[in-house]
């Protein structure tokens, strides 16, 4: 004899399997095999509500993409898809970052990504010339951003106000804190003509030197206790020798000082040269230090002015091939 109770169970069961088949049947897009749409509609459940999808497709994998950067294309579209504040998702700047770590994991101080904004800059500078205020900067002793040494003679900067001493709080309204010398240049640098506006802490003034042995009266104020200003400065374009001549007392010599190696670096080197021959020098100092490199053209041409003949340079690429 059937027990009544586990017939009406088993039917139970069957109807809640049936529901459930029904249910998924639904709310599945045939195509993805995920909660979706259907026939480009939402899903409406029984209670009135839209079903919500439980997980999204990986998007389509650019046919182009190398064995082992798979997990570089998965991460972006599950960013891209997923992340909760849309409106931060560039692309530009996610696959820039990509391509900086993936330099840093080489951990190659040799090897490094320079934007395209930053590679412009240095291009300009390469040539001897750039668009800027016309001002030297270099890293606080607090390392709390950047200071200026010294403006340039007769240049934006100088005609601005700005002076040697001061500390750069913002360009652009963009707080400077934390930068280093590279970026305060690549925010000052741009375009002649087009302006820029430094919040600076001018620290005093510079006019304290003198002859030696002769009193001064210093009346100091300690940094921070200035308020800051705004100083917008127009761009113009800024000469920046590459050559210096010095000469070396009670000697022969003369000293050429070479800070990097620009497109005007060979000319300016030939007229050091013909400029210490003229005073009398029988030797020349060739002084590189401190010198970070630039053009590999012109320290040939550089080198070519003190070689006769031989070879100067040649390339090894990764494969060891020689050119």
């Amino acid at each position: 004899m059937k027990n009544p109770n586990r017939v009406r169970s088993a039917n139970l069961l069957m109807i809640l399997v049936a529901a459930l088949c029904m249910f998924n049947l639904a709310c599945t897009n045939p195509d993805t095999g995920n909660p979706d749409l259907t026939d480009g509609k939402p899903v409406i459940l029984s209670d009135g509500t839209q079903a919500t999808p439980t997980a999204q497709p990986i998007a389509d994998e650019p046919a182009a993409v190398p064995d082992g950067l798979q997990i570089v294309w998965e991460a972006y579209s599950i960013l891209s898809r997923e992340y909760v504040l849309p409106e931060k998702i560039d692309p530009d700047l996610l696959a820039e970052a990509a391509v900086v770590g993936m330099l840093e994991a080489l951990d190659d101080r040799y090897t490094s990504y320079i934007s395209p904004s930053t590679f412009k800059i240095d291009q300009q500078g390469f040539q001897g010339n750039f668009g800027g205020i016309g001002a030297q900067v270099e890293a606080s002793p607090d390392r709390r951003g950047v200071i200026i040494t010294r403006p340039l003679p007769n240049t934006p900067a100088e005609r601005a106000g700005i002076r040697a001493g001061d500390r750069i709080l913002a360009v652009d309204g963009v707080d400077a804190l934390g930068w280093s010398v590279l970026e305060a240049v690549n925010k000052i640098r741009g375009e002649k003509g087009t302006p820029v506006t430094l919040t600076v802490e001018h620290v005093g003034s510079n006019k304290i030197r003198g002859e030696k042995g002769t009193p001064v009266t210093l009346t100091v104020e300690h940094v921070g206790s200035l308020d800051p200003v705004d100083i917008t400065i127009i761009r113009d374009t800024i000469d920046d020798p590459s050559v210096m001549v010095i000469d070396v007392p009670d000697t022969k010599y003369g000293r050429i000082r070479i800070s990097q190696f620009t497109a005007q670096t060979s000319r300016e080197l030939r007229q050091g040269v013909q400029k210490l021959i003229d005073n009398g020098a029988e030797g020349i100092i060739l002084d590189l230090r401190g010198n970070p490199g630039g053009l590999l053209s012109a320290t040939v041409d550089v080198a070519s002015e003190f070689l006769t003949d031989g070879l100067v340079t040649y390339e090894v690429d990764s494969r060891g091939k020689k050119d």
